[in-house]
């Protein structure tokens, strides 16, 4: 079969017009992919659980042209999830990509590692992720016009990582559960990925990383010899948000400046 140039449609990263929920949205990796999007053009709802975070960036959001929403929920409980999605249907019409972003660690060697900080872990990095990629995918389901589900797991979901058992655990399950999320809801033209980043510097573990020798450490494991970037794992997420990832579900994205190459 020729083909001619009328033929190719040439995918855009545009999302004007498209509803985005991230949770976790007003620190980190979180807050670079909200600012990413309404770059972009959509509309973006961010989710955390402090009001005033949540006003803040639903304030600098919105001073990008855009509309947007502060909505503080707790991820782990369901109705709050659910009222997040109830509540951008009300103010802003629908949801077309829905970030599960939030997340937490605990940082013990496993031998100590306390049981209620496991649960912690647990509940915020997985059983977070599918309550809000349920919730999305259910609104998205009624919608009938598909939709994004990105999930935010870890290199460490990959391959391990020392004195953060829980974490580790948790996001490994997030990547196979966006494999079997994928499954479920491609017959509804909803597409599930996750990203997987090495480190990068955020408020999750500031206090890990203000070490310079803990720093060098890390960045022997990078090929690339230094951390990431906020805007380089936001850079991903659009991706995963926009047209040209259309075709793409089931699979994760290792971010980590080569460190899985070796």
């Amino acid at each position: 079969m020729q083909h001619k140039l009328s033929d190719i449609v040439v995918p855009k990263f545009d999302l004007t017009g498209k509803t985005a929920i991230i949770t976790g949205g007003t620190k980190g990796l979180g807050y670079g992919m909200a600012v990413t999007f309404a770059s972009y053009g959509a509309n973006v709802v961010v989710a955390a659980r402090t009001t005033e975070d949540c006003r803040r960036v639903e304030g600098e959001l919105r001073s990008l042209g855009v509309k947007s929403l502060g909505i503080p929920t707790d991820v782990t409980k369901s109705d709050q999830v659910d009222k997040l999605i109830e509540t951008t249907v009300s103010e802003l019409g629908k949801v077309d990509i829905m970030v599960a972003n939030a997340g937490q660690s605990a940082t013990y060697k496993a031998v100590d590692l306390p049981e209620e900080e496991w649960d912690r872990v647990i509940d915020v990095d997985l059983k977070g992720v599918f309550l809000s990629a349920r919730a999305a995918a259910r609104q998205m389901i009624k919608q009938g016009t598909g939709g994004r589900i990105i999930n935010t797991s870890s290199a460490a979901g990959l391959k391990g990582s020392i004195s953060v058992a829980a974490y580790c655990a948790a996001k490994a399950g997030v990547v196979n559960l966006t494999k079997a999320l994928s499954l479920e809801w491609a017959r509804y033209g909803i597409t599930v990925n996750c990203i997987c980043p090495g480190y990068v510097l955020t408020s999750i573990n500031e206090a890990k990383l203000s070490d310079p020798d803990v720093i060098g450490k890390i960045v022997k494991f990078s090929s690339m010899r230094r951390l990431g970037k906020i805007e380089e794992i936001a850079s991903a997420a659009l991706f995963l948000a926009s047209d040209y990832s259309g075709y793409m579900t089931g699979t994760h994205m290792l971010i980590d400046g080569g460190g899985g190459a070796k």
